[in-house]
């Protein structure tokens, strides 16, 4: 479209139903401030996304090419994506849409190949912040690098409803001062958005600037938005008679069905999983006329979309009972005649009041609330005190009509959280992604979720027989959250996989492989899960499957010992590749312009240029014939990159990395390849690491000869091959370089990472651009 006024933009985009408020136009006009503090419901999310639309077509050279919306709970990104998506659809611009989640998806390839593209992205804090420290949850190893390079890059984040992201919100904070300290290859902004947010907390050690602040002010007083804020609530205590906690969803549910009014929404919100499924058992049980919803964080992506679209739908003659957790307070846009909530700390409160009458157009709308069952967890996942400082004020505001505004307005006490803090410290040790001797890595959910809410995604697969040791890795569709703690009794109490990433294979999984990065497959005939209900370790009724579509099988999952990426459509000559990849980064480099020297930029061309070198290693060679044995290679190169099996190399020895066998030509002063370039280690670095398999550490695997490391001996040679403009002979290896010291693969790489001009930022940016080119030129239509 051609962009004209920002509220012309805007009309286009919502099909004309909307205009934008003042300060959204104010967002669009000057950019996005860091802190964002308006009342629920007056449209922060067109707030956080069309004025970076609008600003990437009117001012693309200051405002980052992506953007990140970051939200606490899974339930609020199939909304929020599709409110985006509809927009992008409309204004017909070449932007993606895309959606952070765990497992494989066919997007993340193309996003991941295909930097220079203006993006959106929508995921939860944990799916989000684990990519930012370098441990994705749900996500291959060697995709962890990857996705830290990319997203620390020309990046404008968003942080929706912050007072619910617990250590998550110090990790955001910390994470901008740390780009703004080590410095990033594009430049990233942050802007945390909630109507109860304090800016004077916003306060960490690296990130202590004075903030930008945008709130409502007189002259956003439109008569549109007057109405919202003036919308009234009427608060009244929902008295139970003191139940213990078994009796207690009996009792609430009672209550439930005598308060709700045929033909509205009824919004029921309890604080714990538990209590939701137990509340919707009861009102289920007793067969009301009314629509019944249940919506908590624990279903799979399709069973999640479904209970959104129900809850969401226009009700009908009998009404909708909405049942659900702290997920309808982060932004879900729905609103009710009632709503009935139990008491939780204020910051909730008026997060959970902002569903009750949020349109406007309820003459009675009530806010009834309900303390929590007596019980030794009554108050979970709170503290008490906030709790009952809640119960106070609330008692005080008896009968009372209130605005969110005035609810917001209210003085309660609540107490400051401690949660860890991520220190420059830990982002420079999580740089490295080799799993420690024992196979352990570095544990980031302290820094995203309190221990209460750490979860784990897993899927349910048919595991009898042996057919699950070939299976392809979990995608998307088939993941479900589930608490760490159940899945771990889960796993005790019978069969489940889980995938080893180092080798690629599944294997029978134990109580310590559960934990939030990890891939696991449980037993669908043990049952565990129901579509109505979520995840349910009572259930004992099969699972089905989700099937994906068959274009989107895989051979079987990644591995630090495998080659999925050597694949092709065709037999590919390795000079012919490293030449194509040489040009996709100068293409992405040029696209991009990160803010790097000439030298640098010459780095990462040059490390495109020689990174599959160790592909002339006659391990590989046998590997390629082994797996086409029916598509024998034409005559026509000395030696192959790409071959036209979908099958990923298992390679013999098998621990074998032809990365390594790239770096150690490189090193190599007799071959003349890196004659007279300034950057020479960058080079070795990005030729090792571009698989995202070796990088930092570089050592023998337990089972290697002492002669071999990651699968290549001392005293091997290589074939002789063209290169781009050259040839290399034949050439014998050393490992010198593999052994610690001065000098070693290991040294080079702490000393670049260490570098003020380049850091972990920029180090993984760089990385990144030559893993994107390598995708390209893999697939030509890319390039």
């Amino acid at each position: 479209m051609t962009v004209g006024s920002f509220e012309d933009f805007v009309a286009v985009a919502t099909g004309g139903k909307m205009s934008p408020y003042r300060y959204q136009v104010r967002l669009a006009d000057e950019g996005f401030p860091d802190v964002l503090r308006v009342p629920t419901g007056t449209g922060k999310t067109l707030a956080a996304v069309l004025p970076w639309m609008y600003r990437r077509q009117v001012h693309p050279d200051t405002t980052p090419r992506w953007l990140v919306f970051v939200v606490p709970q899974r339930v609020l990104v199939e909304q929020t994506l599709g409110k985006v998506r509809e927009w992008v659809e409309r204004v017909e611009l070449p932007i993606s849409v895309h959606v952070l989640m765990g497992g494989e998806d066919s997007e993340t390839w193309e996003w991941m190949s295909g930097p220079v593209r203006d993006r959106v992205f929508v995921g939860t804090q944990d799916m989000v912040l684990s990519r930012l420290l370098m441990r994705g949850f749900g996500e291959a190893r060697s995709s962890w690098p990857r996705s830290f390079g990319l997203l620390h890059a020309g990046v404008q984040f968003v942080f929706d409803e912050v007072q619910l992201m617990g250590p998550g919100l110090p990790t955001s904070l910390q994470l901008q001062g740390l780009r703004d300290s080590f410095g990033a290859a594009l430049p990233c902004r942050s802007m945390w958005m909630s109507a109860t947010l304090d800016p004077q907390r916003l306060r960490t050690p690296d990130f202590t600037r004075e903030l930008s602040v945008v709130e409502l002010g007189d002259d956003d007083s439109d008569e549109g938005l007057r109405k919202l804020l003036d919308a009234r609530k009427t608060v009244a205590e929902v008295r139970l008679g003191d139940p213990d906690g078994r009796r207690y969803p009996r009792e609430l549910a009672k209550r439930v069905l005598a308060e709700h009014r045929a033909g509205t929404r009824t919004l029921v919100v309890v604080n714990t999983v538990d209590r939701a499924a137990a509340m919707f058992a009861e009102l289920r049980g007793a067969a009301p006329a009314a629509r019944l919803v249940l919506l908590h964080a624990r279903f799979r992506p399709g069973d999640r979309e479904h209970h959104v679209e129900a809850a969401l739908a226009e009700p009908g003659g009998a009404g909708t009972i909405v049942v659900s957790t702290q997920v309808l307070e982060a932004g879900v846009d729905v609103t009710s005649e009632t709503l009935v909530t139990e008491a939780a700390p204020w910051s909730s409160l008026v997060q959970r009041a902002g569903r009750c009458n949020r349109d406007g157009k309820a003459s009675e709308a009530r806010l009834l609330w309900v303390v929590p069952p007596r019980s030794r967890d009554m108050y979970l996942p709170y503290d008490s005190g906030d709790v009952d400082a809640t119960v106070d004020q609330l008692r005080s505001l008896e009968g009372h009509g209130l605005t969110g505004p005035q609810l917001a307005a209210q003085d309660v006490l609540e107490r400051d959280q401690l949660h860890p803090v991520l220190r420059r410290r830990d982002l420079i040790d999580l740089f490295d992604t080799a799993p420690d001797l024992s196979g352990n890595d570095i544990d980031v959910s302290p820094f995203i979720r309190d221990t209460i809410d750490r979860t784990v995604p897993v899927a349910w697969r048919d595991l009898s027989g042996d057919g699950w040791t070939a299976m392809p890795a979990p995608r998307r569709e088939e993941l479900c959250p589930a608490p760490v703690g159940a899945v771990k009794r889960v796993v005790s109490a019978g069969t489940s996989v889980v995938l080893d990433q180092r080798d690629g294979d599944w294997r029978i999984a134990r109580e310590d492989d559960v934990r939030p990065t990890a891939l696991l497959v449980l037993d669908a005939a043990r049952g565990g899960y129901t579509s109505q209900t979520g995840f349910d370790p009572r259930s004992t009724s099969p699972v089905d499957p989700v099937e994906p579509a068959e274009d989107r099988q895989r051979s079987g999952p990644d591995g630090l010992d495998r080659d999925p990426e050597s694949g092709g459509r065709a037999w590919t000559g390795l000079a012919e590749h490293l030449a194509d990849t040489e040009h996709a980064a100068r293409v992405l480099l040029d696209g991009l312009n990160p803010d790097l020297g000439q030298d640098l930029r010459e780095a990462i061309a040059l490390g495109a240029r020689y990174h599959d070198l160790g592909k002339a290693h006659p391990t590989f060679i046998a590997s390629l014939d082994k797996a086409n044995p029916d598509t024998p290679p034409p005559a026509t190169a000395t030696v192959w990159a790409k071959s036209p099996s979908r099958t990923p190399l298992r390679h013999d020895p098998r621990h074998f990395r032809h990365e390594l066998v790239s770096a150690l030509l490189l090193l190599d002063p007799d071959t003349g390849l890196l004659d007279g370039v300034a950057e020479r280690d960058l080079v070795v670095y990005l030729a090792l690491a571009h698989h995202g398999k070796a990088r930092l550490t570089v050592r023998a695997v337990e089972d290697e000869p002492r002669d071999t490391v990651l699968g290549v001996r001392e005293g091997s040679v290589t074939a002789a091959t063209d290169l781009p403009g050259t040839r290399l002979e034949e050439r014998t290896l050393s490992l010198a370089a593999t052994h610690l010291g001065v000098g070693s693969l290991t040294d080079r790489a702490l000393r670049l990472r260490d570098r003020k001009d380049l850091g972990p930022f920029r180090l993984a940016f760089c990385e990144a651009l030559v893993r994107a080119a390598d995708g390209r030129a893999s697939d030509k239509d890319g390039v």
